[in-house]
């Protein structure tokens, strides 16, 4: 900025007030930026509120699962041949587990060994048939080796994996494996794909047990109490209520002990997990509007903050379902004088103890599906503020649609205001430049009058 203080006549200083004038009239352009940096602090605190959302919607994602709510705590007496784990249930108990065989997949292996890049057909057909499900063809087109015909019947995606396995060096065999465990899921084909290709079987139809499979599909074979149970799968989910067993070893004379007990704490800690987060958004509100009271920037008088706090405390005192407990006070969680979420430990308890289904279908639901419990109430409620398009994005949005508003008359304000500096400049200096001619005028006639008092 050139300076244009003028010296000698009333010793003006055009630089101070140009900067004066200046300083009023950017006023309008400083109450902007001013206003800006509020709604982006507020644009921050809304994205700090989603992230508390975000939590307390998956607390509440926990409680509405009936898979992962469960009042049971399951224990083996020999994890590694039989683990466990509870899902729903509400049957305390002790079971004896016996697996006498352990679910199979069934593999067939050709009987035919070839090298890695011979040709072992040259057309032909495959026709997979897995199961009860319709036979799936594989048409060899041309020339294939054993692993372009193994990645053929993958990509098929018939229910059977092909491998190429080599049994001695150089050797290579087909060999198939039924994707799942089972005799449901034990697999036969045809084949028109050549000679060379052999696999077991006489009647042109490969794969029965019969045929020399390297193994047979089977099921799994277990007693529970001395109760005989059979299954496809190596994971049972219906022989003992509540609980899933894992058949990870087979042994005939070997007994496993699951005993299976109330776990009124594990479902504790899920529901201190929800009151956690809930206490911690509701302080988060609270400090927003003690900081609007204040006159500090917050987001505290935002109605999407006024209305999440009403709507959550609504749904939470309020009804779900159409089970013999339907309000959450009916287990002890409510609310003390200062708003804050607490839980009767001896109501939830007794609750628990009582009638476990009973907290099980208030929480998640009926089981049927047919109604929603409380938390999923409420994790449908949080969503419709926190999800995209929800209420706090668009909030969000509504801020940054006017901090574009603002960025856009700051910038058309601030390109007036250099106009109007650079005008005032031209003036303060072309008034300077006058005053100094007049002042060398004065001082002229100054030395001339000195001159003429000479005579």
């Amino acid at each position: 900025m050139a300076s244009v203080t003028l010296s000698g006549f009333n010793n003006i200083d055009f630089s101070s007030i140009l900067e004066a004038v200046m300083v009023q009239e950017r006023e309008p352009f400083t109450a902007l930026g001013t206003k800006k940096a509020a709604l982006q602090q507020q644009n921050t605190q809304l994205g700090a509120l989603a992230g508390k959302l975000a939590s307390l919607q998956s607390a509440a994602d926990n409680l509405s699962s009936p898979d992962s709510l469960s009042v049971l705590a399951a224990t083996s007496s020999d994890p590694a041949a039989v683990g466990v784990s509870t899902s729903g249930g509400s049957n305390a108990g002790v079971y004896d587990v016996v697996v006498s065989s352990r679910a199979k997949a069934q593999v067939t292996a050709s009987t035919s060994t070839h090298t890695e890049s011979e040709v072992v057909t040259t057309g032909g057909t495959l026709s997979l048939l897995v199961g009860a499900q319709p036979p799936v063809n594989i048409v060899a087109a041309g020339s294939m080796t054993l692993r372009q015909l193994a990645d053929a019947i993958n990509d098929a995606d018939a229910g059977v994996q092909a491998a190429v396995v080599q049994v001695t060096p150089g050797n290579y065999r087909l060999v198939l494996t039924a994707a799942q465990t089972g005799t449901e899921n034990a697999f036969t084909f045809t084949s028109t794909l050549g000679n060379s290709l052999a696999f077991g079987g006489a009647d042109g139809t490969y794969g029965q047990a019969g045929d020399g499979n390297a193994v047979n599909a089977a099921d799994a074979q277990v007693t529970v109490n001395n109760v005989q149970a059979t299954s496809s799968s190596n994971t049972l989910t219906d022989v003992v209520p509540g609980v899933t067993l894992t058949l990870n070893a087979e042994d005939a004379t070997k007994t496993v002990r699951v005993s299976v007990s109330r776990d009124a704490d594990g479902l504790r800690k899920q529901v201190d997990g929800f009151v956690k987060a809930y206490n911690d958004l509701v302080g988060w509100v609270n400090d927003q509007r003690t900081a609007a009271v204040e006159g500090k920037t917050s987001v505290g008088r935002e109605a999407v903050v006024r209305g999440l706090h009403a709507d959550l405390r609504a749904a939470i005192l309020g009804q779900h379902g159409e089970g013999s407990l339907t309000r959450l006070a009916g287990v002890g969680i409510g609310f003390d004088r200062s708003g804050q979420m607490i839980v009767n430990a001896k109501a939830f308890e007794a609750a628990v103890t009582a009638d476990p289904g009973a907290v099980q279908e208030l929480f998640a639901g009926a089981s049927d599906g047919s109604t929603d419990g409380a938390f999923d109430d409420l994790s449908n409620l949080v969503s419709s503020y926190a999800d995209a398009g929800g209420l706090v994005a668009r909030a969000k949005d509504r801020l940054d649609d006017q901090v574009k508003n603002i960025s856009g008359r700051m910038d058309v304000l601030d390109a007036q205001l250099t106009l109007r500096r650079n005008a005032l400049q031209a003036e303060f200096i072309a008034a300077d430049q006058a005053m100094s001619r007049l002042n060398s005028q004065v001082n002229s006639l100054s030395a001339l009058n000195g001159q003429y008092r000479l005579f």
